[in-house]
């Protein structure tokens, strides 16, 4: 049996097309930002490391979400 959504008047079966790339979100392309403290007594430097390391993780992460959905969007190909 035959969809009548899927067949044309020669009774072949239509093809769907393939997705087309979206592109990358452009949440993952904005550029990674550290606000830094100045770093004027041990205490500040220590919460400058902080800050440096909770920002390089997150940049990390957007890389990650990078990769894979290059991955996935690879796949649809």
């Amino acid at each position: 049996m035959t969809c009548a959504a899927c067949s044309n008047s020669r009774s072949e079966i239509a093809s769907a097309p393939l997705p087309a790339y979206q592109g990358i979100p452009a949440g993952l392309m904005e550029p990674c930002t550290v606000q830094d403290v100045p770093q004027e007594t041990v205490a500040s430097v220590i919460e400058s490391r902080g800050i440096y390391i909770k920002a390089f993780n997150k940049c990390a992460a957007k890389v990650d979400a990078i990769r894979e959905h290059d991955a996935q969007a690879r796949r649809l190909k």
